[in-house]
């Protein structure tokens, strides 16, 4: 039936909810048939975290008290551990752990023992974040072979295989994180390493960008860039005439060779950000930000972060994660939140999860040992959208910003004054004399770090809300249902309101299933439609302001995507990133609708080569597509012209006449032919430039006698509407849905969600 006719709203998410708990996180017999529900899985993972108090000489008594109300935390929704730790705890030799860091040195064993390290933590289904600038540039010298060497690339692409081998015999499925200093000889081939969209599909790629580029940036952009061998510390400017994915030792020059002719600070910002607007990545990692609020600065320098970024790590630790539906303390009059339960269950949440340090078992013998050494635990939130609408404050409101700020303090300095309160009773973790906190006035913690914000995709679905900070990503959504049909399901809280207000009839369900915009449905009251702001909705300015809100009390970081409609343009991205960095983010991440969608990018003589060869095939029709409807008087009446939009731009167009005859079958098959070629990827300028301006004799006639009518005929008209649509495109939020890489398990086009790739149709998150 066709996507607008479907049932909406009534089957059950929770039976989607149960589906993935089955598939991912219960117990199996042998068969692949779940053997415990989802009270016992919760159970399963309170008795095995708990039980370290035991271990550690508590209590009977104590125990069992803690093993109950680490139950219920998890059991009410109002905190869930990471998906290791409820898919691990409580089976032998399970990894509770989600991310790690690991060294690659400059040398052949280095590198491969890392290689090994990945293996053994991917196969316990934890993410790796990689550091790629110490080994020295491609084209440099190997002395033991008098060779040189195929550059940090290659070995990245090593790994990228290795995951991929693993990650086909598991459900959670490798990730990974590649990072590379600006000022690496390779920089060049680094940020246009995603060209090829099929590359390093298990990677994310960031590039570390220091305060002294910034400064550079801002002060004095023209001034030649520098890059500096790892191996040497040799420094070089890169000529111009330097291909950007293609870049040798060899083609470099000494830096007191800069000229005009050399790549500048301004030309590598430009290309990191044409890159990233092109196929979302590289992000951006602020290292010196990062570093300057490193907790063990005598340990080392942070070089890393895990695959979803809210996690700067020093090499071999591992970090643990937790995450508190906020949504569950607004209080019930919408006017504040319990502040006084949830500082309560932000003291349990740091307790779970300093255990399942002790709990874990580690992939290698080094993680473990750096891990307790450091015992750094991340407690971060979900459902921080809901809170707002339950509030009544808008996503993007300075009253939103406030209140992440206020949240934000309050987890942190209450989970330290837990954490403290545990280093009392059980000691500071052992690396603390050579940590911040060992500095006047000194103050004895149990975790080296407490607080992050992660990707919540999964856990937040187990626990009904919202996903991280992140604000709502549509309203009304295309699901699979168990028995494998699709249906829409609204957002939970638009439905409860609606039902609340009474304003939600089937029409009102209907028309937001269509994707018609909330603030253009009479039915609905225009505060409850300003809450109900999606994440197209919310300007790239308003994404980086509550982002910086919550990194100004965070100690660790926080992972967010800045989405973009598929018309943004370059200048929104360059002035995303410059805002990060002015406002104290650690890092950034751009994601534009569409962008991870595309063909592989090529030279011309490759698109020749491949056009030639290859049939053009139209691009399949998402199940909903959003559209305006415009009405044009005509020679032979009225004519109605549709013009839909998926997430790549005009998509296709409905025409329809108000009287019968030869016209309308025209205006169809005009209709028919342009949609086709809109999904061929052919510009709508090409097809407006075709039809605009074709003259038909009963229209030019009545227009002598009635000036309302300013098109010449039915093809005019349709080529004035997709006009106007094209105009209303680039100005107006993309409300669309999603396209980029498709889902494995059903095909649907995933959304990117904070370093992850998200399949609203059944679910699947790329991270677990």
């Amino acid at each position: 039936m066709p996507a607008t006719d479907q049932p909406v709203g009534r089957p059950s998410r929770q039976d989607l909810r149960a589906r993935m708990l089955a598939q991912r996180y219960l117990r199996k017999d042998p068969s692949g048939q779940p053997i415990e529900t989802t009270e016992q899985m919760f159970r399963r993972v309170a008795k095995a975290i708990a039980a370290v108090e035991e271990r550690s000489g508590g209590p009977r008594s104590v125990v069992s008290a803690l093993q109950n109300a680490f139950y219920r935390l998890m059991a009410s929704g109002d905190f869930l551990p990471n998906s290791p730790t409820l898919m691990n705890a409580g089976r032998e030799g399970g990894m509770l752990s989600a991310c790690f860091v690991l060294p690659v040195p400059d040398s052949i064993d280095g590198i491969f023992e890392a290689l090994k390290q990945t293996a053994q933590v991917q196969k316990a289904g934890g993410g790796t974040g990689f550091a790629f600038d110490a080994l020295r540039p491609t084209g440099d010298l190997v002395a033991s072979s008098g060779g040189t060497t195929s550059g940090p690339l290659s070995f990245m692409g090593v790994f990228a295989s290795a995951t991929g081998a693993i990650q086909q015999g598991a459900f959670r499925r490798g990730a990974n994180m590649g990072m590379m200093s600006v000022h690496h000889p390779d920089i060049l081939n680094f940020i246009t390493a995603k060209d090829d969209s099929t590359a390093f599909e298990n990677f994310n790629l960031s590039v570390k960008v220091t305060d002294r580029f910034m400064a550079d940036l801002h002060e004095n952009p023209g001034r030649p860039h520098i890059v500096q061998n790892p191996r040497t510390g040799e420094r070089y400017v890169i000529p111009k005439t330097v291909p950007p994915h293609a870049c040798t030792l060899a083609d470099l020059l000494p830096a007191d060779h800069a000229n005009g002719a050399c790549w500048t600070v301004m030309d590598l910002w430009n290309l990191i950000v044409s890159h990233s607007h092109r196929t979302g990545e590289p992000g951006i990692c602020f290292i010196d930000a990062v570093n300057r609020n490193n907790p063990l600065p005598d340990c080392g320098r942070i070089e890393a972060t895990n695959p979803c970024g809210e996690q700067p790590l020093l090499s071999n630790e591992s970090c643990n994660l937790g995450s508190i539906n906020l949504s569950r303390f607004v209080t019930s009059d919408g006017q504040d939140l319990d502040w006084r339960r949830l500082g309560r269950v932000i003291r349990r949440a740091v307790r779970f999860l300093d255990n399942v340090i002790d709990a874990n078992t580690y992939p290698t013998g080094e993680i473990h040992q750096t891990t307790l050494a450091h015992r750094k635990i991340g407690l971060g939130v979900m459902g921080f959208a809901d809170t707002l609408i339950l509030r009544g404050i808008r996503y993007d409101s300075p009253e939103a910003e406030t209140l992440a700020r206020t949240i934000a303090g309050f987890l942190t300095e209450t989970a330290h004054a837990a954490s403290a309160d545990l280093a009392t009773l059980r000691g500071h973790f052992p690396s603390w004399p050579m940590s911040r906190w060992a500095k006047p006035p000194a103050r004895p913690m149990r975790n080296a770090a407490c607080t992050t914000v992660a990707p919540t995709g999964s856990i937040s679905i187990i626990a009904g809300c919202s996903s991280g900070i992140e604000p709502i990503y549509s309203l009304a959504t295309t699901r699979l249902a168990l028995d494998g049909q699709e249906f829409f399901e609204l957002h939970p809280l638009l439905e409860r309101l609606g039902q609340k207000q009474g304003w939600l009839t089937n029409a009102v369900r209907q028309a937001l299933a269509r994707g018609e915009p909330i603030d253009g449905i009479s039915a609905v009251p225009r505060r409850t439609a300003e809450l109900f702001v999606t994440a197209h909705e919310v300007s790239p300015e308003w994404h980086v302001r509550i982002q910086a809100a919550w990194q100004s009390w965070i100690d660790s970081a926080v992972s967010k995507t800045v989405n973009l409609p598929a018309g943004s343009a370059i200048e929104d991205v360059d002035k995303v990133f410059r805002l990060a960095h002015k406002l104290g983010c650690k890092g950034i991440t751009v994601y534009r609708d569409g962008s991870r969608a595309g063909q592989t990018l090529s030279g011309p003589s490759e698109t020749r080569a491949q056009s030639s060869s290859a049939p053009i095939r139209p691009r399949d029709r998402v199940p909903v597509a959003v559209g305006r409807t415009f009405k044009t008087r005509v020679g032979c009446g009225t004519i109605f012209t549709t013009v839909n939009s998926d997430a790549t731009g005009l998509c296709e167009v409905f025409a329809a006449l108000g009287k019968a005859g030869g016209c309308p079958a025209q205006s169809e098959a005009t209709a028919r032919a342009v949609s086709i070629a809109l999904r061929c990827g052919v510009g709508p300028a090409v097809l407006i430039d075709q039809l605009k301006g074709i003259r038909c004799l009963s229209t030019c006639v009545a227009r002598r006698d009635n000036t309302d009518i300013v098109a010449l005929s039915c093809p005019d008209a349709i080529a004035r509407a997709i006009d106007q649509a094209l105009a209303a495109e680039r100005l107006q939020p993309d409300r669309s849905p999603p396209t980029g890489r498709p889902c494995p398990y059903c095909g649907q086009p995933m959304r990117r969600e904070t370093g992850c790739f998200v399949c609203d149709r059944c679910l699947f998150n790329s991270c677990g």
